[in-house]
C-alpha cells in the first residue's frame, strides 16, 4: 500500500510542474504591451527611418559610424572609427579610440543651451509615489557641486573613487562628477529596502 501512494505523489508532482509551465508561458505572452499610437507619433525615429539607418550601417559600416560619432562633442576628434577582432584566441574591441571626450559634458552640458528645462533624469523611489524629475539645468548644478566637493577633497584626474550609495539621484551626480574631473569610479550598491 505505501508504495502505491508514493507513485501517485510522483505523478501528481509531474502534473503540477506541467501546469506551472503552461501558466508561465501564458504570463509571458500577456507581458507584451502594444505601443500607444501617440507615443509612436512622438518618437524621434519611426520604423522606416530605423530600417533605413540599419541598412546604411550594414552597407557602409565605417562611414555610418563616422557620421554617428559626430553626434556627440569631442575634446579631441577621432580619426579612427574602430579596431575590432572576434576570435577564440583574441577579442579586441576599440571604438573611436584616438579621440578624447568627456562623458559628463556629453550627458549634461551639450543639452544646456536648448534643453536646460527638459527632464534629464526621472528618479522613482522604493515607494512609487516618491518621484523626482531632474532637469538638465538642475543636473548640471548638482554634478558641478559634487565635482567641486571631490576636488576639494583632493580627487584629481586618474584617481580612483569608490561610491557607496543606494539608488538615489546623488549616485548619478557623483558618477557624473567623477567623469567630469577625469576620476575613475567604481560603484558599490549600498542598500536594500525591506
Amino acid at each position: 500500500m505505501p508504495k502505491k501512494k508514493k507513485i501517485k505523489k510522483k505523478k501528481t508532482k509531474k502534473i503540477v510542474k506541467k501546469k506551472n509551465l503552461k501558466n508561465i508561458s501564458k504570463v509571458e505572452k500577456e507581458l507584451i504591451y502594444k505601443t500607444k499610437k501617440d507615443w509612436i507619433s512622438k518618437a524621434l525615429v519611426n520604423k522606416s527611418q530605423y530600417e533605413k539607418k540599419y541598412k546604411a550601417s550594414i552597407k557602409d559600416n565605417d562611414g555610418f559610424w563616422k557620421k554617428e560619432g559626430k553626434r556627440i562633442n569631442w575634446i579631441k576628434p577621432y580619426t579612427k572609427i574602430k579596431d575590432v577582432k572576434y576570435s577564440k584566441e583574441d577579442v579586441k574591441i576599440k571604438w573611436f579610440y584616438d579621440g578624447t571626450l568627456n562623458a559628463s559634458v556629453n550627458c549634461i552640458d551639450r543639452h544646456l543651451k536648448k534643453n536646460k528645462d527638459k527632464t534629464a533624469i526621472i528618479w522613482v523611489g522604493d515607494d512609487p509615489k516618491v518621484q523626482k524629475k531632474i532637469s538638465y539645468k538642475e543636473l548640471h548644478k548638482e554634478v558641478s557641486k559634487a565635482a567641486n566637493g571631490l576636488r576639494e577633497l583632493g580627487v584629481k584626474k586618474g584617481d580612483r573613487v569608490t561610491i557607496y550609495l543606494t539608488m538615489i539621484p546623488e549616485l548619478a551626480y557623483t558618477m557624473l562628477a567623477c567623469a567630469r574631473i577625469g576620476a575613475v569610479h567604481s560603484i558599490i550598491f549600498g542598500g536594500f529596502s525591506t
